[in-house]
C-alpha cells in the first residue's frame, strides 16, 4: 500500500470515529517562539509540536494545564504534543502509554508522579501514527500496534530497546491497519481494522518476523473490530460496514469454524467488545449513544443507552446540533462486575452496574474547544479520551489532544443517590404511567440538579417527561416522571433512563418498560 493510500485510510478512520459529528475548527494562535518559518507558518520549538503548523497546535497539542476535581486527577506529559493514545497498567502498578505523535512509549509512576519517555530510535522525524494497541506479555516485553506503518513493535523494558515487525496484509486486502491488541496467555491477537482479518501470534516467538497466523474475516464487510476471547478460547469480534450493519462473529480456534450473528439494525459502528463473567458479550456503538449486550445462550441482543451528553462537551453555539450523542467507544469490566466505557464526544467515563441497573458518568476536567461547536462558550469541548484501562480500583485514561493522562477514583463518594419507585412497568400503546424518581443528597449541594432522560425506543415510540427539569436538592426530593407510549408504538421491552446531573457528575437509574 502506498503512502497516500495509507493517509487516506487514516483520514477516513478519523473522519468516522473522531470528528464525524463535531465541528473541528483549526483556529489561529499558538505559542510565540524565537524562530519562525514564515513559509510553512511553523514555529520551530524542537518538540513534537513541530509536526503541526502554529494555527493547528491548539487543536492537536493542548489548550491548557492539567486539571483535576475530587474524582479525577490529570497529569501533564513533560514533552509537548505527544498525543497519548493506548494505555495500560503493568503488574507493578506502573502506567504505560503510547505517544502517537512521537512513536515513543511513555511510563508514569503513580507513587512519585514522575514520567519517563523512551525514545524509539527507529522512528522517523515528523511521522505520526494512531498507536491503538498496547499490552504486556508474560515475559515482561511490551507490544504496540502501529496502524500508519503496518507495524507491530516490541519494547524490552530491561534494555529499553525497540524491535519492529511487519504486520502482514491479508489476501483480501491491499493493505493492513493493525489496531487493538489482546494478549491472552502467550497468544496475542490483533484486529486488522481495514484488512479483514484477525492476526494471531505467540509473544515468545523468536525470529525476524512475527510468525503470525491470519484468521480471515468472513464476508466482505469493510471493517474488523476489536476482539475478546471467552472461557473456551473462542474469539469474538464484529465485522461491519459503517451505518450499514454487520455481524457478531465467533471463531472456534480448535475447529476453525465461524458462527455469525446479525447485528441489530441500529448498531452503526460497533467498536469496543468485552465479555462478562457469565459469558455475555458487551458491544459499544460509536455512532450513537447506545451499547448492547448479547447472550450466546438465548442469541438475544439487549439495547442500553447512556445519558445525553452535557452541553459543556458539544457546546452547540451554532444551534445546529439537534440530537447530541455520546459515542461510547471501548469497554472493560472492573473487579466488581461493573462495565466501564469511554464516551468520546461526551468527554466522559461511564460505569454501568448491571445488577443495580444504574449508570454513573464522570465528565473529564480538561476540554479542548476546537473539537466541538463551542464558539465563544467557556469551559467547552472534548479532550479526546480515546482509550482507558481499569486497574482494580482505579481507571486510567489518555487525553489525545490535551497531552495528559488521568486517573479516576470511583471510591470517592458521589454527591447524590437516586432511586425509582419501579424497576419495571408495563403499559399499552396510547397509554401512560407515572414513576417516582427520588434524589437524596449525600453532601451540601451548591447548585440545583438537572433531571435528564433517555430511552432506547426513540421519541416516536416512548416519551419521557419529568414534572421538573431543575430541582434544588437541599433535602431528599421526589420528581414525578410521566412515561407515555405512542398510539402506534410497536410492542416490545425497552429501557428508560432517568438521571440527575450535578455539575460534572450524572447519576441515573434504568426502568424496563414493556409495551403491549
Amino acid at each position: 500500500m502506498n503512502k497516500n493510500t495509507k493517509k487516506l485510510l487514516a483520514l477516513s478512520f478519523m473522519a468516522i470515529f473522531i470528528v464525524s459529528t463535531v465541528s473541528v475548527a483549526f483556529l489561529g494562535g499558538g505559542r510565540v517562539a524565537n524562530q519562525v518559518n514564515t513559509t510553512t507558518e511553523r514555529t520551530i520549538t524542537g518538540t513534537p509540536a513541530d509536526n503541526y503548523k502554529d494555527k493547528d497546535r491548539p487543536t492537536f497539542c493542548e489548550t491548557g494545564p492539567a486539571k483535576s476535581n475530587k474524582y479525577i486527577t490529570e497529569f501533564k506529559i513533560p514533552t509537548a504534543c505527544t498525543q497519548p493514545l493506548a494505555i495500560m497498567v503493568d503488574s507493578s502498578g506502573s502506567v504505560w502509554f503510547t505517544e502517537s505523535n512521537t512513536g515513543n512509549l511513555g511510563k508514569f509512576d503513580p507513587s512519585s508522579k514522575s514520567f519517563q519517555e523512551f525514545t524509539n530510535p527507529q522512528w522517523q522525524s515528523g511521522e505520526k501514527s494512531m498507536m491503538w494497541g498496547l499490552g504486556t506479555a508474560q515475559d515482561g516485553n511490551i507490544w504496540i500496534t502501529d496502524s500508519q506503518h503496518s507495524l507491530v513493535w516490541k519494547f524490552n523494558p530491561s534494555d529499553k530497546s525497540y524491535q519492529r515487525f511487519i504486520f502482514p496484509k491479508s489476501n483480501s486486502s491491499d493493505g493492513s491497519f493493525p489496531q487493538m491488541l489482546l494478549i491472552d496467555g502467550k497468544n496475542a491477537y490483533i484486529n486488522d481494522f481495514t484488512g479483514r482479518q484477525i492476526g494471531v501470534f505467540s509473544t515468545d516467538h523468536i525470529g525476524p518476523d512475527m510468525g503470525m497466523t491470519s484468521i480471515p474475516s468472513p464476508g466482505n464487510d469493510n471493517f474488523t473490530s476489536s476482539m475478546v476471547t471467552d472461557a473456551s478460547g473462542k474469539i469474538w469480534y464484529t465485522i461491519w460496514i459503517y451505518q450499514q450493519g454487520g455481524n457478531l462473529v465467533s471463531y472456534d480456534q480448535k475447529t476453525g469454524n465461524f458462527t455469525q450473528y446479525p447485528l441489530p439494525q441500529d448498531i452503526q459502528a460497533p467498536n469496543g467488545i468485552t465479555i462478562d463473567s457469565s459469558g455475555k458479550l458487551w458491544i459499544m456503538d460509536t455512532a450513537s449513544s447506545y451499547f448492547f449486550d448479547f447472550d450466546p445462550v438465548s442469541k438475544k441482543f439487549t439495547k442500553h443507552t447512556t445519558s445525553p451528553p452535557p452541553a459543556s462537551a458539544y457546546g452547540n453555539a451554532s444551534g445546529l446540533i439537534k440530537t447530541p450523542i455520546s459515542r461510547p467507544y471501548w469497554d472493560h469490566f472492573d473487579d466488581e462486575g461493573r462495565l466501564w466505557f469511554n464516551e468520546q464526544v461526551a468527554n466522559s467515563l461511564g460505569v454501568y452496574d448491571p445488577s443495580a441497573q444504574s449508570l454513573v458518568e464522570y465528565v473529564i476536567p480538561s476540554k479542548n474547544p476546537n473539537w466541538s461547536d463551542c464558539g465563544t462558550l467557556p469551559d467547552c469541548g472534548v479532550a479526546q479520551l480515546l482509550d482507558f484501562t481499569v486497574d482494580h480500583n482505579k481507571v486510567w485514561f489518555t487525553e489525545w489532544v490535551e497531552n495528559n493522562i488521568g486517573v479516576l477514583d470511583p471510591s470517592v463518594a458521589l454527591p447524590i443517590n437516586v432511586t425509582t419507585s419501579d424497576a419495571a412497568i408495563t403499559i399499552h400503546h396510547g397509554q401512560n404511567a407515572t414513576v417516582l424518581f427520588n434524589i437524596n443528597p449525600q453532601e451540601q449541594l451548591s447548585t440545583p440538579v438537572s433531571i435528564i432522560t433517555a430511552n432506547t425506543a426513540g421519541p416516536q415510540t416512548i416519551s419521557v417527561t419529568p414534572q421538573q427539569t431543575r430541582v434544588t436538592v437541599d433535602t431528599p426530593q421526589t420528581v414525578k416522571v410521566r412515561i407515555a407510549a405512542d398510539n402506534f408504538a410497536m410492542p416490545g421491552t425497552y429501557q428508560v433512563l432517568i438521571g440527575a446531573r450535578y455539575q460534572d457528575i450524572t447519576v441515573s437509574k434504568y426502568i424496563s418498560v414493556t409495551l403491549e
